[in-house]
Protein backbone atom coordinates (compact mmCIF):
# COMPACT_ATOMS: atom_id res chain seq x y z
CA UNK A 1 0.00 0.00 0.00
CA UNK A 2 1.24 3.55 -1.17
CA UNK A 3 2.54 6.56 1.34
CA UNK A 4 -0.84 8.58 -0.01
CA UNK A 5 -3.35 6.01 0.73
CA UNK A 6 -1.92 5.13 4.40
CA UNK A 7 -1.96 8.59 5.06
CA UNK A 8 -5.49 8.44 4.22
CA UNK A 9 -6.28 6.05 6.40
CA UNK A 10 -3.95 7.35 9.25
CA UNK A 11 -6.66 10.23 9.24
CA UNK A 12 -9.71 8.25 10.12
CA UNK A 13 -7.98 6.74 13.01
CA UNK A 14 -8.93 9.04 15.34
CA UNK A 15 -7.80 6.65 18.25
CA UNK A 16 -4.21 6.51 17.16
CA UNK A 17 -4.70 10.35 16.62
CA UNK A 18 -5.60 10.92 20.34
CA UNK A 19 -2.72 8.84 21.48
CA UNK A 20 -0.19 10.79 19.77
CA UNK A 21 -2.07 14.13 20.35
CA UNK A 22 -0.49 16.61 18.90
CA UNK A 23 -1.74 20.43 18.46
CA UNK A 24 0.11 23.76 16.39
CA UNK A 25 -0.35 25.37 19.85
CA UNK A 26 1.10 23.26 22.35
CA UNK A 27 3.48 24.06 24.47
CA UNK A 28 5.76 21.99 24.58
CA UNK A 29 8.46 20.33 21.52
CA UNK A 30 7.84 16.83 23.20
CA UNK A 31 3.68 15.37 22.89
CA UNK A 32 2.66 13.67 25.50
CA UNK A 33 0.12 10.30 25.77
CA UNK A 34 -3.69 10.88 26.30
CA UNK A 35 -4.07 9.07 29.14
CA UNK A 36 -7.77 7.75 28.13
CA UNK A 37 -5.56 5.86 25.25
CA UNK A 38 -3.98 2.91 26.40
CA UNK A 39 -0.88 2.11 23.47
CA UNK A 40 -0.49 -1.44 25.18
CA UNK A 41 -3.74 -2.41 23.70
CA UNK A 42 -3.22 -0.52 20.68
CA UNK A 43 0.63 -2.17 19.39
CA UNK A 44 -0.58 -5.46 19.17
CA UNK A 45 -1.40 -5.57 15.60
CA UNK A 46 1.29 -5.50 11.98
CA UNK A 47 -1.76 -3.03 11.10
CA UNK A 48 -0.99 -0.87 14.04
CA UNK A 49 2.32 -0.83 13.77
CA UNK A 50 2.27 0.23 10.28
CA UNK A 51 -0.36 3.13 11.03
CA UNK A 52 1.51 3.98 13.76
CA UNK A 53 4.66 4.58 10.87
CA UNK A 54 2.32 6.51 8.86
CA UNK A 55 1.74 9.19 11.65
CA UNK A 56 5.58 9.33 11.46
CA UNK A 57 5.45 10.58 7.90
CA UNK A 58 2.37 12.26 8.11
CA UNK A 59 4.35 15.61 9.64
CA UNK A 60 6.55 16.03 6.58
CA UNK A 61 3.32 16.76 4.90
CA UNK A 62 1.86 19.39 7.18
CA UNK A 63 1.12 22.77 6.12
CA UNK A 64 3.93 25.33 7.56
CA UNK A 65 6.68 22.56 7.24
CA UNK A 66 6.31 21.91 3.67
CA UNK A 67 7.49 25.74 2.82
CA UNK A 68 9.73 26.46 5.82
CA UNK A 69 12.46 25.55 2.66
CA UNK A 70 12.05 28.10 0.50
CA UNK A 71 11.19 30.73 3.37
CA UNK A 72 14.53 30.09 4.70
CA UNK A 73 16.58 28.29 1.65
CA UNK A 74 15.62 30.81 -1.08
CA UNK A 75 14.64 33.94 0.50
CA UNK A 76 17.44 34.16 3.40
CA UNK A 77 19.64 32.76 0.78
CA UNK A 78 18.98 36.10 -1.10
CA UNK A 79 18.22 34.23 -4.63
CA UNK A 80 14.47 35.19 -4.36
CA UNK A 81 12.52 38.39 -2.62
CA UNK A 82 9.98 37.52 0.08
CA UNK A 83 7.21 38.71 -1.90
CA UNK A 84 3.47 38.38 -1.10
CA UNK A 85 1.30 41.30 -0.26
CA UNK A 86 4.49 43.54 1.34
CA UNK A 87 5.86 43.68 4.26
CA UNK A 88 3.25 43.40 6.70
CA UNK A 89 2.30 40.00 4.91
CA UNK A 90 4.17 37.36 6.74
CA UNK A 91 6.25 39.74 8.97
CA UNK A 92 8.08 37.54 10.97
CA UNK A 93 10.08 37.00 7.62
CA UNK A 94 11.44 40.68 7.56
CA UNK A 95 14.09 40.88 10.02
CA UNK A 96 15.91 37.38 8.97
CA UNK A 97 16.53 39.07 5.92
CA UNK A 98 18.94 41.17 7.85
CA UNK A 99 19.81 38.56 9.61
CA UNK A 100 18.43 40.45 12.52
CA UNK A 101 18.12 37.38 14.77
CA UNK A 102 15.38 36.95 17.65
CA UNK A 103 14.56 33.67 19.92
CA UNK A 104 11.05 35.95 20.49
CA UNK A 105 10.42 36.05 16.49
CA UNK A 106 6.99 34.42 15.99
CA UNK A 107 8.14 32.53 12.96
CA UNK A 108 10.61 30.24 14.81
CA UNK A 109 8.52 27.95 17.05
CA UNK A 110 7.15 26.43 13.59
CA UNK A 111 9.97 24.37 12.86
CA UNK A 112 11.29 23.63 15.72
CA UNK A 113 8.27 22.30 17.31
CA UNK A 114 7.13 20.39 14.03
CA UNK A 115 10.50 18.38 13.68
CA UNK A 116 10.12 17.72 17.39
CA UNK A 117 6.86 16.35 17.60
CA UNK A 118 8.49 14.09 14.81
CA UNK A 119 11.29 12.87 16.25
CA UNK A 120 8.73 12.13 19.46
CA UNK A 121 6.39 9.80 16.93
CA UNK A 122 9.48 7.89 15.79
CA UNK A 123 10.70 7.21 19.21
CA UNK A 124 7.11 5.77 19.97
CA UNK A 125 7.45 3.37 17.20
CA UNK A 126 10.84 2.23 17.83
CA UNK A 127 10.59 2.04 21.67
CA UNK A 128 6.56 -0.04 21.06
CA UNK A 129 6.99 -1.71 17.71
CA UNK A 130 10.56 -2.91 19.42
CA UNK A 131 8.23 -4.57 22.14
CA UNK A 132 5.80 -6.34 19.80
CA UNK A 133 6.74 -10.02 20.16
CA UNK A 134 6.28 -12.55 17.33
CA UNK A 135 2.70 -13.12 17.19
CA UNK A 136 2.25 -9.63 17.00
CA UNK A 137 4.24 -9.12 14.32
CA UNK A 138 6.88 -10.69 12.22
CA UNK A 139 10.75 -9.99 12.15
CA UNK A 140 11.01 -8.99 9.41
CA UNK A 141 8.23 -6.78 9.06
CA UNK A 142 8.93 -5.48 12.45
CA UNK A 143 12.73 -4.60 11.44
CA UNK A 144 11.56 -2.64 8.47
CA UNK A 145 9.25 -0.59 10.62
CA UNK A 146 12.04 0.26 12.72
CA UNK A 147 14.22 1.12 10.07
CA UNK A 148 11.76 3.98 8.64
CA UNK A 149 11.10 5.13 11.83
CA UNK A 150 14.94 5.35 12.24
CA UNK A 151 14.75 6.96 8.80
CA UNK A 152 12.50 9.39 9.30
CA UNK A 153 13.79 10.21 13.03
CA UNK A 154 17.07 10.57 11.12
CA UNK A 155 15.81 12.74 8.79
CA UNK A 156 13.97 15.02 11.10
CA UNK A 157 16.54 15.81 13.55
CA UNK A 158 18.83 16.95 10.19
CA UNK A 159 16.45 19.32 9.63
CA UNK A 160 16.80 20.83 13.63
CA UNK A 161 20.55 21.03 13.68
CA UNK A 162 20.90 22.33 10.27
CA UNK A 163 18.73 25.20 10.83
CA UNK A 164 18.74 25.09 14.90
CA UNK A 165 22.47 23.40 15.38
CA UNK A 166 23.12 22.58 18.88
CA UNK A 167 19.49 21.38 19.90
CA UNK A 168 18.34 18.78 22.78
CA UNK A 169 18.55 15.17 21.90
CA UNK A 170 16.36 12.82 22.40
CA UNK A 171 16.23 9.26 21.70
CA UNK A 172 13.62 7.69 24.32
CA UNK A 173 9.91 8.42 25.06
CA UNK A 174 9.68 10.99 27.52
CA UNK A 175 7.80 11.26 30.60
CA UNK A 176 5.89 14.15 31.10
CA UNK A 177 7.30 17.21 32.79
CA UNK A 178 10.80 15.68 32.66
CA UNK A 179 11.36 18.39 29.92
CA UNK A 180 14.31 20.15 31.23
CA UNK A 181 16.94 19.02 28.41
CA UNK A 182 20.47 20.21 27.59
CA UNK A 183 21.62 20.80 24.26
CA UNK A 184 23.75 18.16 23.12
CA UNK A 185 26.74 19.21 20.75
CA UNK A 186 27.55 18.97 17.12
CA UNK A 187 29.12 15.93 17.24
CA UNK A 188 26.94 14.10 19.34
CA UNK A 189 24.30 15.12 17.26
CA UNK A 190 25.57 14.31 13.64
CA UNK A 191 27.04 11.24 14.87
CA UNK A 192 23.00 9.91 16.51
CA UNK A 193 21.52 11.24 12.73
CA UNK A 194 24.74 9.23 10.78
CA UNK A 195 23.67 6.13 13.05
CA UNK A 196 20.27 6.34 12.51
CA UNK A 197 21.00 6.34 8.57
CA UNK A 198 23.23 3.55 8.98
CA UNK A 199 21.05 1.69 10.74
CA UNK A 200 17.96 2.23 7.78
CA UNK A 201 20.38 1.64 4.58
CA UNK A 202 21.24 -1.79 6.53
CA UNK A 203 17.46 -3.01 6.17
CA UNK A 204 15.69 -0.65 3.84
CA UNK A 205 14.61 -2.29 0.39
CA UNK A 206 15.82 -0.66 -2.32
CA UNK A 207 13.20 2.15 -4.37
CA UNK A 208 10.85 -0.30 -6.75
CA UNK A 209 11.51 -2.82 -3.91
CA UNK A 210 9.38 -0.49 -1.23
CA UNK A 211 5.98 0.19 -1.58
CA UNK A 212 5.89 4.44 -3.73
CA UNK A 213 6.73 6.75 -1.40
CA UNK A 214 8.45 5.15 1.87
CA UNK A 215 11.93 5.43 2.71
CA UNK A 216 14.36 3.12 0.62
CA UNK A 217 18.13 2.32 0.85
CA UNK A 218 19.34 4.41 -1.28
CA UNK A 219 17.46 7.59 0.34
CA UNK A 220 19.05 6.32 3.51
CA UNK A 221 21.95 6.34 2.05
CA UNK A 222 21.56 9.30 0.20
CA UNK A 223 20.81 10.93 3.23
CA UNK A 224 24.04 10.02 5.28
CA UNK A 225 25.91 10.89 2.33
CA UNK A 226 24.37 14.61 2.81
CA UNK A 227 25.35 14.68 6.36
CA UNK A 228 28.74 13.61 5.68
CA UNK A 229 28.88 16.33 3.63
CA UNK A 230 27.49 18.87 6.12
CA UNK A 231 30.10 17.61 8.68
CA UNK A 232 32.96 18.00 5.63
CA UNK A 233 33.66 14.26 6.26
CA UNK A 234 34.66 14.49 2.44
CA UNK A 235 35.82 10.90 1.78
CA UNK A 236 33.10 9.28 3.76
CA UNK A 237 30.85 11.71 1.27
CA UNK A 238 32.53 10.13 -1.66
CA UNK A 239 32.33 6.51 -0.89
CA UNK A 240 28.88 6.99 0.15
CA UNK A 241 27.80 9.10 -3.01
CA UNK A 242 29.00 6.17 -5.24
CA UNK A 243 26.83 3.84 -3.48
CA UNK A 244 24.03 5.29 -4.68
CA UNK A 245 25.42 5.72 -7.88
CA UNK A 246 26.62 2.81 -8.35
CA UNK A 247 23.26 0.61 -7.18
CA UNK A 248 21.75 1.88 -10.80
CA UNK A 249 18.33 2.37 -8.84
CA UNK A 250 18.42 6.12 -9.96
CA UNK A 251 19.30 8.04 -13.57
CA UNK A 252 18.99 12.02 -14.89
CA UNK A 253 15.35 12.68 -16.30
CA UNK A 254 16.10 12.86 -20.02
CA UNK A 255 14.20 16.18 -19.90
CA UNK A 256 15.06 18.34 -16.67
CA UNK A 257 11.62 19.91 -16.52
CA UNK A 258 10.01 16.59 -16.11
CA UNK A 259 10.91 16.39 -12.41
CA UNK A 260 8.07 18.79 -11.79
CA UNK A 261 5.40 17.42 -13.65
CA UNK A 262 2.80 15.52 -12.04
CA UNK A 263 3.18 12.15 -14.17
CA UNK A 264 6.71 11.96 -13.30
CA UNK A 265 6.62 12.14 -9.82
CA UNK A 266 8.29 9.29 -7.75
CA UNK A 267 10.52 8.98 -10.98
CA UNK A 268 13.65 7.77 -11.69
CA UNK A 269 15.97 10.46 -10.82
CA UNK A 270 13.61 11.03 -7.61
CA UNK A 271 15.49 9.61 -4.15
CA UNK A 272 12.69 10.76 -2.17
CA UNK A 273 9.91 12.99 -2.03
CA UNK A 274 7.75 13.89 0.34
CA UNK A 275 4.08 12.50 -0.89
CA UNK A 276 0.70 14.84 -1.68
CA UNK A 277 -2.41 14.37 -3.12
CA UNK A 278 -5.28 16.75 -3.18
CA UNK A 279 -7.76 14.66 -1.39
CA UNK A 280 -8.28 16.14 2.23
CA UNK A 281 -10.99 17.05 3.93
CA UNK A 282 -10.50 21.05 4.15
CA UNK A 283 -8.61 23.42 1.67
CA UNK A 284 -6.79 25.13 5.01
CA UNK A 285 -4.42 23.90 7.68
CA UNK A 286 -2.79 19.80 8.03
CA UNK A 287 -6.12 18.39 7.63
CA UNK A 288 -5.51 18.79 3.81
CA UNK A 289 -3.18 15.91 2.69
CA UNK A 290 -1.72 19.31 -0.34
CA UNK A 291 1.22 20.64 -0.65
CA UNK A 292 0.78 24.64 0.24
CA UNK A 293 4.30 25.56 -1.67
CA UNK A 294 2.76 25.89 -4.33
CA UNK A 295 -0.05 28.35 -3.68
CA UNK A 296 2.36 30.28 -1.94
CA UNK A 297 4.31 30.39 -4.88
CA UNK A 298 2.18 31.67 -8.14
CA UNK A 299 1.87 34.56 -9.53
CA UNK A 300 -0.76 37.54 -7.63
CA UNK A 301 -2.17 38.37 -10.03
CA UNK A 302 -3.29 35.78 -12.75
CA UNK A 303 -1.60 32.83 -10.75
CA UNK A 304 -4.17 32.63 -8.16
CA UNK A 305 -1.76 32.45 -5.93
CA UNK A 306 -0.05 34.58 -2.66
CA UNK A 307 3.34 35.59 -5.08
CA UNK A 308 5.75 34.47 -2.49
CA UNK A 309 9.47 33.58 -3.53
CA UNK A 310 10.09 35.63 -6.41
CA UNK A 311 13.59 35.49 -7.96
CA UNK A 312 15.76 38.22 -8.03
CA UNK A 313 17.82 38.85 -11.65
CA UNK A 314 21.02 38.21 -9.84
CA UNK A 315 19.88 34.58 -9.39
CA UNK A 316 18.74 35.21 -13.26
CA UNK A 317 22.16 36.04 -14.40
CA UNK A 318 23.99 32.90 -12.92
CA UNK A 319 22.40 30.89 -15.92
CA UNK A 320 25.15 30.52 -18.54
CA UNK A 321 23.43 31.51 -22.21
CA UNK A 322 21.77 28.66 -23.64
CA UNK A 323 21.12 26.86 -20.24
CA UNK A 324 17.81 25.08 -20.84
CA UNK A 325 17.19 25.03 -16.68
CA UNK A 326 16.79 28.91 -16.88
CA UNK A 327 13.19 29.11 -18.33
CA UNK A 328 12.18 25.48 -16.46
CA UNK A 329 13.34 27.64 -13.38
CA UNK A 330 11.82 31.06 -14.26
CA UNK A 331 8.91 32.54 -15.35
CA UNK A 332 9.48 35.38 -17.51
CA UNK A 333 6.52 38.70 -17.08
CA UNK A 334 4.39 38.21 -20.05
CA UNK A 335 6.06 34.28 -20.96
CA UNK A 336 2.84 32.36 -22.55
CA UNK A 337 2.36 29.13 -19.96
CA UNK A 338 0.92 25.89 -21.69
CA UNK A 339 0.44 27.51 -24.63
CA UNK A 340 -2.16 25.86 -27.30
CA UNK A 341 -4.06 23.98 -24.03
CA UNK A 342 -7.11 24.89 -22.63
CA UNK A 343 -5.20 26.36 -19.43
CA UNK A 344 -3.01 28.74 -22.01
CA UNK A 345 -1.88 32.15 -19.81
CA UNK A 346 0.09 34.91 -19.95
CA UNK A 347 2.31 35.23 -16.87
CA UNK A 348 1.14 38.49 -14.84
CA UNK A 349 4.48 39.33 -12.52
CA UNK A 350 3.60 42.99 -12.39
CA UNK A 351 2.84 43.51 -8.21
CA UNK A 352 4.32 45.35 -5.86
CA UNK A 353 6.87 42.69 -3.67
CA UNK A 354 7.86 40.95 -7.47
CA UNK A 355 10.61 43.59 -7.85
CA UNK A 356 12.30 41.86 -10.69
CA UNK A 357 9.62 40.74 -12.58
CA UNK A 358 10.33 36.90 -12.16
CA UNK A 359 7.99 33.94 -10.80
CA UNK A 360 9.73 30.81 -10.06
CA UNK A 361 8.46 27.82 -12.13
CA UNK A 362 9.55 24.68 -10.84
CA UNK A 363 6.25 22.92 -9.28
CA UNK A 364 4.11 24.99 -11.25
CA UNK A 365 1.12 23.02 -12.74
CA UNK A 366 -1.74 23.82 -15.71
CA UNK A 367 -4.82 25.56 -13.87
CA UNK A 368 -6.59 22.35 -14.51
CA UNK A 369 -4.83 20.05 -12.14
CA UNK A 370 -4.64 22.51 -9.66
CA UNK A 371 -6.06 20.97 -6.18
CA UNK A 372 -8.88 23.49 -3.80
CA UNK A 373 -6.14 26.50 -2.44
CA UNK A 374 -3.41 25.41 0.15
CA UNK A 375 -4.07 21.97 -1.44
CA UNK A 376 -2.21 21.05 -4.20
CA UNK A 377 -0.86 17.63 -5.52
CA UNK A 378 2.40 18.31 -6.19
CA UNK A 379 5.18 15.96 -4.33
CA UNK A 380 8.14 17.81 -2.83
CA UNK A 381 11.27 16.71 -3.92
CA UNK A 382 13.68 16.34 -1.17
CA UNK A 383 16.42 14.75 -3.06
CA UNK A 384 17.07 14.45 -6.79
CA UNK A 385 20.12 12.28 -7.99
CA UNK A 386 21.09 15.24 -9.60
CA UNK A 387 22.40 15.84 -6.12
CA UNK A 388 24.04 13.13 -5.67
CA UNK A 389 25.64 13.58 -8.67
CA UNK A 390 27.05 16.76 -7.42
CA UNK A 391 27.88 15.60 -3.80
CA UNK A 392 30.45 13.38 -5.14
CA UNK A 393 31.67 16.18 -7.62
CA UNK A 394 32.45 18.39 -4.26
CA UNK A 395 33.37 15.64 -2.50
CA UNK A 396 36.01 15.01 -5.15
CA UNK A 397 36.76 18.17 -5.78
CA UNK A 398 37.94 18.25 -1.69
CA UNK A 399 39.62 15.05 -2.04
CA UNK A 400 41.64 15.20 -5.28
CA UNK A 401 38.97 13.19 -7.82
CA UNK A 402 37.87 13.10 -10.57
CA UNK A 403 35.21 15.40 -10.27
CA UNK A 404 34.49 17.19 -13.44
CA UNK A 405 33.13 13.60 -14.67
CA UNK A 406 30.32 13.72 -12.14
CA UNK A 407 29.43 17.00 -12.83
CA UNK A 408 29.43 17.11 -16.42
CA UNK A 409 26.87 14.41 -16.41
CA UNK A 410 24.35 16.99 -14.84
CA UNK A 411 25.47 20.03 -17.44
CA UNK A 412 24.88 17.13 -20.41
CA UNK A 413 21.20 16.18 -19.42
CA UNK A 414 21.14 20.14 -20.67
CA UNK A 415 23.39 20.26 -23.15
CA UNK A 416 26.03 22.11 -21.67
CA UNK A 417 29.69 21.85 -22.37
CA UNK A 418 32.61 21.54 -19.76
CA UNK A 419 32.19 23.97 -17.59
CA UNK A 420 34.10 27.29 -18.07
CA UNK A 421 34.98 27.64 -14.45
CA UNK A 422 38.54 26.44 -13.78
CA UNK A 423 38.77 26.29 -10.08
CA UNK A 424 36.82 22.84 -9.25
CA UNK A 425 34.94 23.73 -6.01
CA UNK A 426 33.92 27.08 -7.73
CA UNK A 427 32.70 25.13 -10.40
CA UNK A 428 30.79 22.61 -8.15
CA UNK A 429 29.46 26.01 -6.07
CA UNK A 430 28.44 27.35 -9.53
CA UNK A 431 26.40 24.21 -10.49
CA UNK A 432 24.74 23.51 -7.39
CA UNK A 433 23.41 27.30 -7.71
CA UNK A 434 22.19 26.47 -11.18
CA UNK A 435 20.49 23.22 -10.88
CA UNK A 436 18.58 23.07 -7.81
CA UNK A 437 18.51 26.83 -8.01
CA UNK A 438 14.32 27.52 -6.55
CA UNK A 439 14.34 24.15 -4.67
CA UNK A 440 15.56 25.72 -1.27
CA UNK A 441 18.98 25.04 -0.87
CA UNK A 442 20.89 28.44 -1.53
CA UNK A 443 21.37 29.52 2.35
CA UNK A 444 22.45 26.10 3.40
CA UNK A 445 25.15 25.45 1.07
CA UNK A 446 26.09 29.28 1.93
CA UNK A 447 26.58 28.49 5.43
CA UNK A 448 27.84 24.95 5.21
CA UNK A 449 30.93 26.10 2.49
CA UNK A 450 31.71 28.42 5.06
CA UNK A 451 30.97 31.44 2.28
CA UNK A 452 28.46 33.21 4.72
CA UNK A 453 30.00 36.78 5.07
CA UNK A 454 31.63 36.48 1.12
CA UNK A 455 28.35 35.86 -0.16
CA UNK A 456 25.74 37.83 1.95
CA UNK A 457 27.94 39.92 4.39
CA UNK A 458 26.07 43.06 2.71
CA UNK A 459 22.71 41.50 4.27
CA UNK A 460 24.15 41.17 7.62
CA UNK A 461 25.42 37.71 7.96
CA UNK A 462 27.59 37.34 10.50
CA UNK A 463 29.98 34.16 10.54
CA UNK A 464 29.72 32.68 13.85
CA UNK A 465 26.68 34.56 14.90
CA UNK A 466 24.05 33.94 11.86
CA UNK A 467 24.96 29.96 11.43
CA UNK A 468 21.73 28.74 13.08
CA UNK A 469 18.78 30.51 13.67
CA UNK A 470 18.17 30.60 17.41
CA UNK A 471 16.22 27.91 19.49
CA UNK A 472 12.56 29.83 19.87
CA UNK A 473 12.22 31.25 22.82
CA UNK A 474 8.62 29.84 23.90
CA UNK A 475 10.70 27.12 24.20
CA UNK A 476 13.13 28.25 26.40
CA UNK A 477 11.25 28.89 28.99
CA UNK A 478 8.96 25.91 28.92
CA UNK A 479 12.32 23.89 29.34
CA UNK A 480 14.41 26.29 32.00
CA UNK A 481 16.97 27.07 28.94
Amino acid sequence: MNMRTMKKIFRIFLAYAACIAVTSCSDSFLDINAPSVSEQSFFTTENQANLALTGCYDILGWDDTNYFPFWLGDILGHDAYKGGEGPGDQPWIEPLLNFQYNAGNPGLPVPFQHYYFGVNRCNRVIDKVGAMTKEMIGDDKKAQVIAEARFLRGYYYFELVKIFGEVPLVDHLMKAGNYNLPKSSLAELWTFIENDFKAAADVLLEKGEQDVGRATKGAAQAFLCKAYIFEKKWPEALAMAEEVIQSGTYDLEANYEDNWKLDHENGIESVFEIQFTPSGTDAWGDDNEGNEFVIFTRSRNNGDGWGFNCPKQSFVDRFEAGDLRRDATIIDDGEVLWPGTDDETVADNQFSSCLDLYMGQKYQIPPSEWGLQSDDPNNWIVIRYAEVLLWAAEAAAHTGGDWQSYLQQVRDRVNMGPTPIADALQAVYHEREVELGMEGQRLWDIIRQGRGEEVLGGEGYVEGVNNYLPIPQSQLNFIDN
